[in-house]
């Protein structure tokens, strides 16, 4: 008769979590279907703004999860409207227009809000809100962007809101390392102005191992890998010890300045702003 090692399961979310040996203060984003932010934390501090839950491998940490539907549904659909019809999968112009754009459009400045779907954060009807920023800093309301500045707001909305909703998390405002996965994360320039906004404290990072498959598969793997190989073993030991990150995990150079990290804290509050002018019905195109 074999032996036969029986061992707990998990969830996508956790098991993406478990793809990675992450420390305290490390953060996953995940740019799939949807756009999920990933947080392992040493404190349970719960919040209206995301989930907590244990992590799955570690007995001593929390994993703090963000979740937004609409993902690349929305990046998608502001492609498909800067390219003619029998171009639509084509990102050429989203990037151009993402890459050379100023951070938040510059003057005045530009917020978006793009919801194809009901959305979850912040808990919205679906629809499309655009916003400048006066000189007096209250928002005003504005029917459309010029000159493909949606593709910069799309993407700035989506990592303004994470890093919203995820500050009372951090300490200093920045996670310690930031890693992307999953599809959207092959797109350079996406990824490139995500992390102008969310900052990271020691690099920014792309798991390229798995990406077609997804980081949950990979996570899945490693933890019954772990379950039959490393019993005697913490699972950060076992993981450590055994990948070879040539080739799977690549260190991005992604141009972070201190000062447009601080240029997009300074946005913010009207960013909630926005929000709370959204969630009160006052503005909906």
């Amino acid at each position: 008769m074999l032996d036969c090692v029986i061992t707990p399961f998990t969830g996508d979310n956790p098991a993406t979590i478990a793809s990675l040996p992450l420390s305290p203060m490390d953060c996953i984003i995940s740019l799939g279907t949807s756009t999920t932010l990933l947080l392992t934390t040493n404190t349970y501090k719960p919040s209206p703004s995301y989930h907590i839950f244990n992590h799955p491998t570690e007995p001593n940490l929390y994993f703090a999860m963000l979740c937004y539907k609409n993902g690349s549904l929305a990046r998608e659909q502001i492609r498909d409207s800067l390219n003619p019809p029998m171009n639509s999968n084509d990102w050429t112009q989203f990037n151009t227009h993402l890459s050379q754009l100023p951070p938040l459009c510059s003057s005045p400045k530009k917020l978006g809000f793009y919801f194809p779907l009901p959305e979850i954060i912040p808990d919205a009807p679906n629809g499309t809100w655009r916003f400048e920023i006066q000189q007096d800093g209250i928002p005003k309301p504005v029917d459309t962007f010029e000159n493909g500045q949606d593709a910069r707001a799309i993407v700035e909305s989506q990592a303004l809101s994470m890093r919203l909703h995820s500050a009372s998390l951090l300490s200093s405002g920045k996670p310690k390392h930031l890693y992307f996965v999953g599809g959207a994360s092959r797109n350079d320039h996406i990824v490139s102005v995500m992390s102008l906004v969310l900052g990271s404290e020691e690099g920014v990072y792309r798991l390229t191992e798995g990406v077609t498959a997804g980081a949950c598969a990979r996570g899945s793997a490693i933890k019954a890998a772990w379950a039959f190989a490393g019993q005697n073993e913490e699972f950060q030991t076992f993981v450590r010890g055994r990948w070879n990150t040539k080739g799977k995990l690549d260190k991005l150079e992604v141009g972070e300045s201190e000062n447009v990290w601080k240029e997009y804290g300074d946005v913010l509050d009207m960013y909630e702003k926005c929000e709370e002018i959204i969630l009160s019905g006052k503005s909906k195109e």
